[in-house]
């Protein structure tokens, strides 16, 4: 009787111990299946409309939200959405415009496709509406070929 208690409680034991490993591993910060969700360092090659091409930070949130920073001091920070899943997505964001001195000069609506090349690397292409101040609206103002690749963590050097 004694013996059986004892493997019993063993068996009770390894079950609890791979049902806590198996929820561990499907909550782990990395997934099994590479996702847009994460940080993303783009690049948009030089264009007519911007000789030196554009550094930009996108972050896609779990929950289908969207922010981007780009380097130029005519554009507020992006807000938008996306969806999607596997290797093909689709996003839309808005964001605001301004003149050499500050002004407020309209906004831009971007609309695009994203195609993940890889775990860490996204290619893509958005075109944008132009709306000025009167709410004058120009469709497809301008398109961008662009690409990314995944932010990683970065470990502190030490002095």
């Amino acid at each position: 009787m004694r013996n059986k208690r004892i493997i019993i409680t063993f068996i009770v034991s390894g079950l609890l111990a791979v049902l806590t490993l198996s929820g561990y591993a499907s909550t782990s910060a990395h997934p099994t299946t590479p996702n847009i969700v994460g940080t993303w360092k783009m690049h948009i090659a030089p264009s007519e409309t911007s000789p030196e091409g554009l550094e930009v930070l996108q972050t896609f949130f779990a929950d289908g939200n969207y922010m981007e920073t780009i380097n130029i001091s005519a554009s507020s920070t992006s807000h938008g959405v996306w969806m999607g899943s596997g290797n093909n997505y689709l996003y839309t964001f808005q964001v605001f415009s301004y003149d050499e001195q500050g002004n407020y000069s309209g906004k831009r609506i971007v609309r695009g496709t994203i195609r993940m090349d890889g775990p860490d690397r996204l290619i893509g292409n958005g075109s944008a509406d132009v709306i000025d101040v009167e709410g004058k609206v120009a469709k497809n103002a301008f398109s961008a070929p662009w690409e990314a690749t995944r932010m990683e963590v970065e470990l502190p050097e030490m002095p």
